[in-house]
């Protein structure tokens, strides 16, 4: 009789201690691949801190350059251009011909001068710098209005935009080649920009009701839709682009909460 009942007990215990077993093996398997998993995510967020910290540096070592060749376009070879003016409109002649050469001459070294300063200025902006977001893409609705060209429409959720230099540099440069080839290309008489900022992210969408193009036909080696694809891809951003024949041009700019600081 006991020696049954000594064997289910023996059963019992060694499947008892079996079970026990496997479910310290799950356990541990569970705990390794969720530590695994989130050592994973650590490296991920190292390597996304690191490329980020790196696309800063890179952005601080162009300013630093724009600044420099800035500042020598202006102290340098715009003092130069200033002293050909000068010296050029000093020259005394009765002859009526060459005297039209000599204005044509300080005609052309003016306008040279006024491009050089215009450039310096683009370059050593400091309102990049000064200014957030909404800021600059205000400033550029402003412009877009005092060329008379074409009517703008600035509509926003926020009037405060405040983003990592990096994000605010790309960003407005992907708006600013929108706005240039809208104003260049698509003949159009009204562009618009709107501005949603959300928990979730920003989204910048701009567009316009010129003449369009077609999508398909685009050469994927254009410069200025590659810049844009380029710059938002570097800040981990979407940015999509819809157009037709006839249908106008809509740019859409998504950056996620977490990309813009």
């Amino acid at each position: 009789m006991d020696t049954p009942k000594e064997g289910i007990l023996l059963i019992g215990t060694t499947m008892i201690l079996l079970v026990s077993f496997l479910i310290t093996v799950l356990a541990v398997m569970i705990i390794y691949r969720r530590r695994k998993i989130e050592h994973l995510r650590e490296i991920e967020t190292m390597n996304e801190k690191f490329s980020r910290e790196l696309m800063q540096a890179q952005i601080e070592v162009q300013r630093e350059t724009m600044f420099h060749i800035g500042r020598e376009i202006h102290d340098n070879v715009g003092q130069k251009l200033v002293l050909a003016v000068l010296y050029t409109g000093q020259i005394i002649t009765e002859d009526g011909p060459i005297r039209e050469k000599v204005d044509a001459v300080a005609e052309i070294i003016n306008e040279s001068l006024s491009d050089l300063r215009g450039l310096s200025k683009s370059l050593t902006d400091a309102n990049l710098l000064r200014m957030d977001l909404f800021q600059l893409l205000s400033n550029e609705c402003n412009k877009v209005r005092m060329a008379g060209s074409c009517s703008i429409r600035l509509d926003s959720n926020t009037s405060r935009l405040p983003c990592s230099p990096a994000v605010k540099s790309f960003a407005l440069r992907i708006v600013q080649e929108f706005l240039q080839n809208s104003l260049k290309h698509a003949g159009c008489s009204e562009i618009y920009i709107e501005i949603n900022k959300d928990d979730r992210g920003l989204e910048i969408s701009a567009g316009d009701n010129g003449k369009g193009f077609d999508i398909n036909k685009v050469q994927p080696g254009g410069i200025g839709l590659a810049n844009m694809r380029k710059r938002a891809e570097m800040m981990g951003a979407e940015l999509l682009l819809k157009s037709g024949p006839g249908a106008g041009a809509v740019m859409t700019l998504y950056i996620p909460e977490n990309k813009i600081n």
